[in-house]
């Protein structure tokens, strides 16, 4: 998808496909090679368009806040629109309150036991429904494409885009070595966005574990609801030794078709995007090589790499990261 935008919209339902996967694997980046496909439109991590995009003002992969977007700004304004004559800033604060109700811990199982269409008595979860699934239509509209790439990460934001009506919904679920993800996130990230440089926090041990473990155990319980021909598992290392093959899985997952922007096997041109949240690699453009970070090998103590192992092992048995077991980009059938 190029930056310019089309206020008709697709005659056909949208597809959505949902990413889901712990923070530092690969999503946003794989969201950016998607978005260079026709047909395709990366939003990026959808559900903070309200919160970080709308209130605090952070930029989008193009630079600009999404109040003076070309693209998110439409979006915004239709969305926002939808809540009659109130002011703007009210529907708003509304949408982010909802939003904040339903990512409560003690909600999490209710929300991801909504994936069917059940609660649709619970107010909250109505809203951030409707607002979710009103942003990615007038997404779909104002790119003039069909496939909208949401890049949230928890299985709770693809629950509730999967019971959104008039929406062909896919999840594609993205696991990482628990190993890596706590040695990237000790990490600092600094970028530039809008004229200004920003760093991208980092978080300790304790907390990136405990974010994997309840990402992949949500993964598990949503994916439960879901036929298998709606959704892929690959690995982060898969899709770094084979790019080209795992883009070639999602599209056959969604039984698209388009030509990806690959210069060879592990290079792609990027150009600059809508991506509105999600890590600073959304606003890297050019020729950009996919490569493996195993870095955490050498650089993390053995120590630690035992206690991540200790806390996970059964996940990391279940994906291919201990034992025997050999897991690859594949649709796997759930018991």
């Amino acid at each position: 998808m190029t930056d310019t935008t089309r206020e008709t919209g697709p005659r056909e339902p949208i597809t959505v496909l949902s990413v889901m996967g712990a923070g530092r694997s690969g999503t946003t980046v794989l969201a950016s090679i998607l978005n260079e496909i026709d047909g395709f439109a990366s939003a990026g991590e959808l559900r903070w368009l309200w919160d970080r995009g709308v209130v605090q003002e952070r930029p989008c992969g193009c630079g600009e806040v999404p109040a003076r977007c070309p693209v998110w700004s439409p979006v915004v304004a239709h969305t926002v629109g939808s809540g009659g004559d109130r002011p703007p800033e009210e529907v708003v604060q509304e949408i982010v309150a909802a939003q904040r109700e339903v990512s409560r811990g003690r909600n999490r199982w209710r929300v991801l036991g909504s994936a069917g269409g059940a609660h649709r008595d619970w107010a909250a979860l109505q809203r951030v429904r409707a607002a979710m699934g009103a942003a990615c239509v007038a997404f779909a509209r104002t790119t003039g494409q069909r496939v909208v790439v949401d890049t949230s990460k928890r299985a709770e934001d693809a629950a509730v885009l999967a019971a959104v009506d008039g929406v062909d919904h896919y999840v594609l679920h993205i696991v990482r070595d628990p190993r890596a993800v706590v040695h990237s996130w000790r990490r600092a990230k600094t970028f530039t966005a809008g004229g200004s440089s920003r760093t991208m926090g980092t978080r300790g041990m304790p907390g990136t574990v405990r974010r994997w473990i309840e990402n992949s155990l949500g993964a598990e319980v949503l994916l439960r609801q879901l036929p298998p021909t709606r959704w892929l598992r690959v690995r982060y290392e898969d899709f770094s030794r084979d790019p080209r093959g795992v883009v070639d899985q999602v599209l056959e997952l969604l039984g698209a078709h388009g030509q990806a922007p690959f210069e060879n096997d592990d290079t792609v041109l990027l150009h600059p995007n809508h991506i509105v949240a999600g890590n600073p690699s959304r606003f890297t453009t050019g020729s950009v090589r996919i490569r493996l970070d195993e870095e955490w090998r050498t650089g993390m103590r053995r120590r630690d790499q035992r206690l991540v192992a200790l806390f996970t092992w059964p996940l990391m048995l279940r994906y291919g990261y201990l034992g025997s077991a050999q897991a690859s980009c594949h649709r796997e059938t759930v018991p």
